[in-house]
């Protein structure tokens, strides 16, 4: 009897007895890289904002495809590529205009495009080549202070051109007033010329030169048309026609005064005041002839038009 009690003791001593909860296990310290920074960890969802990565000699990184050259920026290297073609194209046509410039006369009167384009053969085949695949375009102009030349599609987007000799940015509509006084050829794209292959030139000779322009006869009515019209427009709008006005007012008119402007028979000097001269006759500064001015036409000797001109 007593053995049973001393076991019934013991079994329930033993189910009294809990065993103590073992202390949590702190976290592990998160291991190492081999580079000492610890592992990355993933961003928290819902941020929308872009991940924070350690970058290795760069920080904290907000967007390593930018830190690290991807993505954008090929806009701006095309406007650097953009702005050096359009750099070499002015520097083209400025070369052209200081070319053309040393070709004209002791009266300024301006080279043959046949000529220009003789020379251009001769001393700057950069040149040629530009003219020859149409990137220049060259008028052929008899005007000093007219359209020389412009860049290929300037008559139609925003482009270059050389005018009275200076190299400048120019818009369709500042150029139509030029391109109304020329012919429509000047607009068709050039025939392809000829390589020449190594001693052999097979590229056709020149056309034979025009005659020139100062004998063409010019008379009192031409001249007076021009006149005329100058008094005209200056008296309507306050102030002087430019050259190229001029000429596509006379174009537009029908005046016979029109082709000796183009042939370069008739010069215009663009003045900016009714003072002055503002046309003659292109052989009387040599010889004497007819000239415009407020005074009316009136014939001149060449000391008193070269006086009047300032030279």
């Amino acid at each position: 009897m007593r053995c049973f009690a001393l076991i019934a003791v013991c079994a329930l001593a033993l189910a009294g007895c809990k065993k103590k909860p073992k202390p949590a296990e702190p976290d592990p310290a998160p291991a190492q890289k081999g580079d000492g920074l610890p592992p990355e960890r993933p961003a928290p969802s819902g941020g929308g904002g872009a991940p924070i990565i350690a970058g290795g000699g760069l920080g904290i990184v907000v967007n390593p495809q930018a830190a690290l050259g991807g993505g954008g920026g090929g806009g701006a290297v095309m406007a650097v590529r953009k702005a050096a073609v359009r750099t070499t194209d002015l520097n083209e046509l400025k070369s052209l205009g200081e070319f053309i410039e040393l070709m004209r006369d002791d009266v300024g009167r301006m080279p043959t495009k046949d000529r220009i384009l003789t020379e251009l053969r001769q001393q700057s085949p950069k040149l040629l080549t530009a003219v020859s695949e149409g990137s220049i375009i060259l008028t052929g102009t008899t005007e000093g202070g007219g359209l020389w030349a412009f860049s290929a599609n300037a008559d139609t987007t925003p482009g270059f051109a050389l005018i009275g000799g200076r190299a400048t940015r120019s818009t369709p509509d500042e150029l139509r007033p030029y391109l109304l006084s020329l012919p429509p050829s000047v607009l068709q794209p050039p025939p392809p010329q000829p390589v020449p292959m190594g001693k052999i030139d097979n590229r056709p000779a020149p056309p034979p030169p025009a005659p020139p322009a100062a004998a063409l006869p010019v008379g009192q009515k031409d001249m007076e048309d021009v006149r005329l019209l100058i008094d005209t427009l200056s008296g309507a709008s306050g102030r002087m026609p430019t050259a190229q006005q001029v000429t596509a007012f006379l174009q537009q008119g029908g005046s016979p005064a029109f082709g000796l402007v183009q042939k370069g028979a008739i010069t215009l000097t663009g003045a900016t005041t009714r003072e002055g001269v503002w046309a003659y006759e292109t052989a009387a500064f040599q010889r004497g002839g007819l000239a415009a001015s407020a005074n009316g036409t009136e014939t001149l000797t060449a000391a008193e038009l070269r006086r009047r001109l300032g030279r």
